[in-house]
């Protein structure tokens, strides 16, 4: 679902990072002068270097362009440095290049490694969630445990969305369509696992969630997810109605198309089939 979305949400904070992290390790002031006669507001403390070779570490490792030199630097800073607030960036940086480059392994195991030093950390939360859920599958034998991991991440995404700060680089309404985006993504990733789980009333529930989050941005498989729960549900009514939906926000012919076509055509059968007589 959506991978260039969240890959987008990924780079917002990765640049939130990265700035935070630019200030040399001594004189980091981050107040500006107070006007005469007014008290300074105190400085909101972000990650920051302790040492200059701390700093030099850190930039030289978040310069690498590789994910696998990325996870080797920063598995070597986090040794190097090891009581370091800038650990988590590295392993976030190394995530998001894997999830470009496909490797959804890999970008499992740095979101993993992101939560080790950053446990409320939204977007690691939910870069696992999201591959946790779609990449597990009726045949795995720990199927429920990686659903409840999935489950357990989206949810903790969701109570820690809003720990969130606004990049310099964005716009206000930027910020909050991303952190919306983000919302919905969790409900996404908690729909997809009821769903997995044949809990469709409850899908149902997450799903429109997200589509409430998302608006305009509400991916094609939300809604084609919506039509089957819907129609497993016996409301063929929305079923169809989400059905047409998803054909609507996907390219025709695309696999989604042709799945909610399918789902669609089923759905007018049954609304035309001849009713049985009453006994």
């Amino acid at each position: 679902m959506k991978t260039a979305k969240w890959l987008s949400a990924v780079a917002l904070v990765l640049t939130a990072s990265m700035a935070l992290a630019q200030a040399p390790a001594k004189g980091n002031s981050q107040n500006a002068a107070a006007p005469a006669g007014q008290a300074a507001a105190p400085a909101k403390k972000g990650p920051a270097p302790k040492t200059q070779a701390e700093y030099d570490a850190f930039k030289a490792a978040a310069a690498l362009s590789d994910p696998e030199k990325v996870e080797a630097a920063a598995n070597d800073f986090a040794q190097k440095f090891p009581d370091s607030d800038l650990r988590p960036f590295l392993f976030q940086q190394a995530m998001g290049m894997y999830q470009q480059a496909n490797n959804q392994d890999k970008a499992l195991e740095m979101a993993r490694s992101v939560l080790k030093y950053d446990p409320n950390n939204a977007v690691a939360l939910l870069t696992a969630a999201q591959l946790l859920a779609e990449h597990t599958h009726d045949n795995d034998l720990d199927k429920e445990d990686r659903l409840t991991e999935a489950y357990n991440d989206a949810h903790n995404a969701l109570l820690h969305a809003g720990d969130l700060e606004q990049p310099q680089n964005m716009t206000p309404e930027q910020f909050a369509s991303a952190l919306e985006q983000l919302r919905g993504t969790a409900h996404e990733v908690m729909g997809t696992v009821y769903f997995k789980r044949l809990d469709y009333l409850t899908a149902i529930k997450e799903y429109s969630a997200a589509a409430t989050e998302e608006k305009e941005h509400t991916d094609a498989v939300v809604y084609l997810r919506l039509a089957v729960s819907y129609d497993k549900s016996g409301n063929y009514e929305s079923a169809l109605k989400s059905a047409e939906k998803a054909m609507t926000l996907t390219q025709p012919g695309s696999q989604i198309y042709l799945l909610a076509e399918q789902e669609k055509t089923r759905l007018e059968k049954l609304a035309t089939a001849p009713k049985p007589a009453s006994k």
